[in-house]
């Protein structure tokens, strides 16, 4: 009788860039360097490239759960700063597309009971969408440089951005701080 043939093992899944770049900064969580390199993810984030900061802060805040609402506020204030950033470069974008593609933004639209400029329709409107990706789990950085680039008024944009911003570090801290390990199941981070 012959021995069964040994079983050879699947190969393993080759994971994603992103998925690899995020096990990544989710491994700096547990360095001597976590802090600072929260505050650098998150004003990327904010800026130009989707790399969650929290994928730091909820294993920084497990790990360190008294420290909750610094991390929070930090991480704010960082993300904030990639914000305006981000606003900064979609000012850019706008003024070399505008001028670039000659695109009138300035064009009225008189149908179905606006009468607003496109300019007008995008920037009112933006606020609302600025606040709402500012709080869901949406990349922060496309909400910074769309409010540049449709040219919503800075301190609106700031505003929301704050608001926004401060309940989703603040949310996420919290949760991990109060409920721990078993919430990070229920957080898409």
């Amino acid at each position: 009788m012959s021995p069964a043939p040994a079983a050879t093992p699947a190969p393993p899944q080759k994971l994603s860039w992103y998925r690899r770049l995020y096990m990544r900064v989710e491994a700096l969580s547990s360095s001597k360097h976590a802090l600072a390199a929260m505050l650098l993810v998150s004003v990327v984030d904010g800026s130009v490239f989707p790399i969650p900061p929290f994928a730091l802060l909820v294993p920084m805040v497990l790990a360190q759960p008294r420290k909750w609402v610094r991390y929070a506020v930090l991480g704010t204030v960082a993300s904030l700063f990639g914000g305006l950033i981000g606003y900064w470069l979609g000012t850019l974008i706008n003024a070399g597309a505008v001028s670039f593609l000659e695109i009138d933004l300035n064009v009225r639209v008189q149908r179905f009971g606006i009468d607003a400029t496109v300019g007008e329709l995008l920037g009112q409107n933006f606020w609302v969408l600025s606040l709402l990706c500012s709080i869901l789990p949406t990349p922060f950085k496309v909400v910074a440089i769309g409010s540049g680039m449709v040219s919503v008024p800075l301190d609106r944009f700031l505003l929301a951005a704050i608001i926004g911003r401060t309940v989703r570090f603040f949310a996420v801290a919290g949760v991990m701080r109060f409920v721990g390990p078993t919430a990070r199941r229920w957080l898409r981070v």
